[in-house]
């Protein structure tokens, strides 16, 4: 690491073929499913968390449950309910998706909430490997654009295949295809023959085009952060008389260094945030492709 700051970006071998990104990916997928399935089991007779460790992780679901899940899915033809009659608290979102026997007398359950455990896994195993790459000597997976690819494209079947499921084929494969009209034959056969299947094709493209942006953004935003502050500490540890800083400014870089690593911690927040935001919008799209 002293040697190369920038070698915490770049995946290589750790363990025989195995390489550092992919143990960093089962560590983060263990980092989020410890502590949540010890959550989960203490609010499982619906008793709130105490403590802030664990306040702090009920925060995380419900700020996906109710800022991003909620306001951006929506079954196309729900009416809006008093905030009374919505279930509050970790306990009743927990209860909601691993309760066995539910009780026969529910408050109303938002059509989101079928898809909050999706998003809330997205967010958390995405923050997960972003944080991962604040640890000296680790990195961040989601720096590898293998990793996001994957992840937009498990966000690309959740969300074409709950389309399906719930629109059926034939009004799937419709909503991709524009209505039209004109008020003379020849212009609704100029519209048909050439500007529905233009339209329709720019559709199809652009289901494909918001996965890979979902991928692209959140490797060149991780990846970005890492190689600037590795840039900054080579010049930190580069000896003076081969072109490094002085001893003044070593100090200077580090000072920065610190400074862009504060940013990081935010920056790995907010790109998670954004993932899962994007991923909700454009579930909602497309099982509403009405509206």
């Amino acid at each position: 690491m002293a040697a190369n700051p920038l070698e915490h970006v770049l995946d290589h071998a750790w363990v025989g073929p195995i390489t550092k990104h992919q143990i960093l990916l089962v560590v983060a997928a263990a980092c989020v499913a410890i502590p949540y399935i010890l959550l989960a089991r203490r609010t499982q007779d619906g008793t709130p968390p105490r403590g802030p460790f664990w306040n702090f992780l009920e925060m995380l679901l419900l700020f996906i449950r109710d800022e991003v899940a909620r306001p951006n899915i929506h079954s196309g033809h729900e009416h809006h309910h008093d905030e009374h009659d919505e279930p509050h608290g970790i306990s009743a979102a927990i209860a909601d998706q691993t309760h066995p026997h539910p009780p026969v007398a529910q408050p109303h359950v938002h059509y989101a909430d079928r898809y909050v455990p999706f998003l809330w896994t997205l967010f958390l195993f995405i923050l997960a490997c972003n944080l991962l790459g604040m640890v000296p000597f680790l990195g961040s997976p989601t720096a590898e654009l293998s990793v996001t690819l994957v992840l937009a494209l498990s966000v690309f079947l959740v969300t074409h295949l709950s389309a399906i499921r719930k629109l059926g084929v034939g009004k799937y494969v419709m909503s991709y295809i524009p209505r039209l009209k004109a008020d003379n034959l020849p212009m609704t056969i100029f519209l048909t023959v050439a500007i529905v299947p233009l339209i329709a094709a720019i559709e199809v493209m652009g289901a494909f085009i918001r996965a890979a942006v979902l991928a692209i953004r959140l490797f060149a935003n991780i990846f970005a952060g890492h190689v600037a502050l590795g840039a900054i500490l080579l010049f930190a540890v580069a000896d003076p008389i081969q072109g490094g800083l002085s001893p003044g400014g070593t100090v200077a870089a580090v000072v920065m260094a610190t400074a862009l690593s504060v940013l990081e911690l935010f920056v790995a927040f907010l790109q998670a945030f954004v993932f899962v935001l994007l991923s909700s919008i454009f579930l909602g799209m497309q099982l509403n492709p009405e509206h």
